[in-house]
């Protein structure tokens, strides 16, 4: 086995060895270096394996909004949150995020509403206004939580309940 001389191939080691597991933000990577080496040593070591193209923040933010729009049908405001959380920056995310229109998100709500919450809207009734509004609330609330804006989701609503020929006022 080669014997590492300085905390700097020890750093640069231990950031490929992550980065061989998984992908990892910029700031991921240092949080984790910097747990055991010096912060020059850690900003050093993220420069070198940047440069043999083996860390790529914009690659990273691209993949993650990637997943977390298409897998786990999050809204953007959610999906930029949770990228901030992985330590990229505004421009990374804005960058990774512009390919996601405003065409597409209205589909997402769609797809989320049609798979999570079609037998809520199957059960509104014209009738029973209370009930329409506490489970409509319900639906608005949970797609909230996952970083959807008002607007959409009530379109999203309407559109499927005018789809499905249910009146829910």
């Amino acid at each position: 086995m080669i014997e590492l001389s300085n905390d700097f191939d020890k750093a640069k080691a231990y950031a490929l060895k992550l980065l061989s597991m998984r992908d990892y933000s910029g700031g991921e990577l240092l949080n984790k270096l910097n747990k055991t080496y010096g912060e020059e040593t850690c900003l050093a070591a993220l420069e070198r394996v940047r440069d043999l193209g083996y860390q790529d923040d914009f690659k990273y933010a691209e993949k993650l909004a990637a997943y977390l729009v298409e897998t786990k049908y999050y809204g953007i405001r959610r999906v930029s949150y949770e990228m901030k959380l992985k330590g990229l920056s505004a421009e990374t995310i804005a960058g990774a995020l512009e390919k996601y229109t405003e065409d597409e998100i209205p589909k997402k709500i769609i797809e989320v509403l049609n798979r999570k919450y079609l037998n809520i809207i199957k059960g509104l009734d014209s009738t029973d206004r209370a009930k329409n509004r506490r489970d409509l609330k319900k639906i608005i609330d949970a797609l909230a939580r996952r970083g959807y804006e008002y607007n959409d989701i009530k379109a999203g609503i309407e559109r499927v309940c005018e789809d499905m020929e249910i009146d829910y006022e």
